[in-house]
């Protein structure tokens, strides 16, 4: 009996305990809940009284110091950066350094603990993009906390701060890929700013080491700049690791011109079929009809991934497409279906079923025809 009697108190002990931690819980939610209202309802009314100084700059509408330290008011701040332009940046950077909000971002950033507000400041900071803060986020640049350097990078960036490229270039042999990859798209946002210190920090290193000036090197490919073209060019034929040479390919077809085709046609000759995989890739984003043979003899490389993209290089050159009618009676299978293929996506074989069904049909769409049939009747018509 006494047994029986024990175990139905832990029962009721433990059901008391669920229940108010369930208590406990919506309790919590609620009053959470309670809070976001409230700051959504505050950042909302801080939005407008924001939005009123940015309209009359002489505005004498106050703001008082209570309200630039509310974290409602700090959202409101970073919501309208991310939405004006021109002369209201400017009002609105004065409003930051009158109330000392970088500032503040700043020496909570520095502190040790708790990390989440170290983060939330970090990210603060980047948002306002606050020239005031630059030095900041220089010196956080190497903080130990990988998501902190990201955002004083990317603050960095916001503010096109100059001086941050070459601090930012000279960690990528230290970095993470992720944050290396983050650091890259900052570097980006400088835009041809960036392309001399990138091209210093690969022809430093290259030679020793590859994620990093392979990083680089990408970065040049996405900011455009066709002054890097030469400088790719002479790393292109002085480098021995593949990714760093396979990254020089890629950037060299968005940089490079008809300048680089010579190099990139000797890529062919490579025994490396990533290599001459996107060399073909490249030259087709140059678009230089003089390279129609090489392409042309790519139909028959031993490799799948060289013969389609020769293919589809092809189809974005002046004449390319005729090469490609002309692989259809090649005597190498794999080049005729690469050839055909590529014709197919072109929207080539859509058209010779439309000039069939019309009875104007030429030979080279009835040499295209007869390759595809009937394998892929169906999803042509």
């Amino acid at each position: 009996m006494e047994a029986n009697q024990t175990a139905v108190l832990i029962v009721l002990i433990v059901i008391t305990i669920d229940a108010v931690l369930l208590a406990s819980l919506i309790i919590l939610k609620g009053i959470h809940r309670r809070r976001m209202l409230g700051h959504e309802k505050r950042r909302a009314g801080y939005m407008t009284l924001l939005a009123h100084h940015l309209t009359y700059p002489d505005s004498t509408e106050p703001i008082g110091r209570k309200t630039a330290e509310d974290p409602a008011f700090l959202d409101a701040v970073i919501d309208l950066r991310n939405a004006v332009a021109g002369p209201e940046i400017d009002t609105l950077a004065r409003i930051i350094g009158r109330y000392g909000m970088a500032g503040a971002q700043a020496r909570r950033l520095r502190s040790r603990f708790p990390l989440g507000r170290r983060l939330r400041a970090a990210v603060a900071l980047a948002e306002m993009g606050d020239e005031s803060s630059a030095e900041s986020l220089m010196e956080f640049l190497g903080d130990r906390e990988p998501e902190v350097r990201i955002q004083c990078a990317r603050g960095l960036g916001r503010m096109r701060w100059t001086p941050a490229i070459d601090a930012i270039v000279d960690r990528f042999n230290v970095e993470t890929p992720w944050v290396r990859s983050r650091f890259t798209s900052t570097l980006v946002g400088f835009g041809p700013k960036a392309t001399w210190p990138l091209i210093a920090y690969i022809r430093v290193n290259h030679r020793f080491e590859s994620a990093g000036p392979s990083a680089a090197i990408r970065a040049l490919g996405v900011i455009g700049d066709t002054q890097a073209g030469p400088p790719l060019i002479e790393i292109l034929e002085e480098a021995k690791d593949p990714e760093i040479q396979i990254a020089a390919i890629e950037a060299l077809g968005a940089v490079g011109g008809p300048l680089a085709l010579k190099t990139l046609i000797r890529e062919f000759d490579s025994d490396d079929w990533r290599l001459r995989a996107k060399a073909a890739t490249a030259i087709g984003d140059i678009g230089d009809p003089l390279a129609i043979p090489t392409l042309a003899a790519g139909l028959e490389d031993t490799d799948w991934w060289v013969r389609r993209n020769s293919a589809a290089a092809l189809t974005r050159l002046p004449g390319g497409q005729w090469a490609l009618y002309d692989a259809l009676a090649s005597k190498d299978r794999y080049a005729q279906d690469a050839a055909a293929e590529a014709l197919a996506d072109a929207g080539e074989l859509i058209a010779a079923r439309s000039r069939e069904k019309s009875g104007t049909a030429t030979a080279r769409d009835q040499a295209l025809l007869s390759h595809m049939t009937p394998e892929y009747s169906m999803t042509g018509s």
